[in-house]
């Protein structure tokens, strides 16, 4: 009796042992676990809603989309449906397309209309004070023959004022004059004196003079000054006609005479720079001699005083060793 107790005992324990333990469900965590899915859920929706937008506004609705979208959708995102961009009257589109036909039809509404008109009619419309300025008065608005005429004065005027306001003891190292006026002086002077008096003479005319402080290690008869050269009275009707291409080839030999009668020998007239301008043509020529400035003078005012058409946008005189190395940027007008 007492081992069949013993053994219900054992049965008993064993069962107690093996029955599986209760789990308590936590109503508050559950329902934050579902909060955060559905968060989740809802930022990856709004991210895709916000990329497939970003897409449509910047390269439009797609084919098999195109007509299915809300238009006001559309125009929320600034994206175009080109099922959409369709004329709705005059003057009335939906989307930017429209605007673009309307305005190429526009367009060719006006060109058609311009082609229709008499030249009375385009005469008429023209102003011509907008094409002839009377008031000409600076080098910027003058006319190509004009700017020509005005650089054949202003060198001839440079070279002479130098040549003859220039005391016998003073000497260049560089000179410079560039159209329409401008001017660079280099040199020194035997004297004080001398210096002064040239660059007075200089400073009289010319226009924003300048030369700056002597350096203390410099000789007291350095000179140095550059400004505006004051040009009187140029003649801009002494170039009247532009130069006809078969006439290029007798208008340098010309030239090549007038240097020759001052002693010059000008290199570089074989192969001019030629840019092209619709009506004329430019050729620039950049030439170089051997000379002093009585030479050079004696050239630039016989060129100006000939029928040349000519102009000098550059002149520059270096010295080199025991000469005067001169340079000249020529131009020339051309038309076939």
């Amino acid at each position: 009796m007492i081992h069949l107790n013993l053994i219900e005992a054992a049965e008993r324990s064993a069962l107690v042992e093996n029955v599986n333990p209760v789990h308590v469900t936590d109503v508050r965590a559950a329902r934050k676990s579902s909060k955060s899915k559905l968060l989740t859920i809802g930022v990856a929706a709004a991210f895709v809603v916000v990329a497939f937008s970003c897409f449509l506004s910047v390269f439009g609705v797609p084919g098999p989309l195109q007509g299915a979208l809300p238009q006001a959708y559309l125009s929320l995102i600034g994206a175009e449906d080109p099922s959409n961009a369709l004329a709705l009257g005059a003057g009335q589109t939906t989307t930017a397309g429209g605007v673009l036909e309307a305005e190429a039809a526009a367009e060719r509404a006006v060109l058609k209309m311009r082609e229709a008109m008499t030249v009375k009619q385009v005469v008429a419309e023209i102003n011509p004070k907008a094409l002839y300025n009377n008031s000409r008065v600076n080098y910027e608005s003058f006319l190509p023959l004009e700017k020509i005429s005005y650089q054949k004065a202003a060198s001839a005027q440079f070279l002479t004022f130098l040549t003859t306001a220039t005391p016998d003891d003073v000497g260049f190292s560089d000179c410079i004059f560039q159209a329409p006026n401008y001017y660079y002086i280099r040199g020194v002077a035997a004297k004080p004196t001398s210096q002064r008096s040239f660059l007075e003479r200089v400073k009289a005319v010319s226009s924003d003079f300048r030369t700056p402080p002597i350096p203390e290690n410099a000789p007291a008869t350095d000179i140095t000054a550059f400004g505006l050269f004051n040009v009187s009275n140029p003649n801009l009707t002494s170039v009247s006609n532009f130069v006809k291409s078969a006439e290029v080839a007798e208008e340098v030999k010309a030239l090549k005479a007038l240097a020759a009668d001052a002693k010059l020998n000008l290199k570089g007239l074989e192969k001019p720079s030629v840019e092209d301008f619709g009506v004329y043509k430019r050729y620039s020529y950049t030439v170089s001699a051997n000379s002093d400035f009585p030479e050079l003078q004696k050239f630039s005012s016989a060129l100006l005083d000939s029928p040349v058409r000519v102009g000098v946008t550059k002149m520059e005189m270096v010295f080199a060793k025991r000469d005067i190395q001169s340079a000249m940027q020529l131009v020339m007008f051309v038309v076939p």
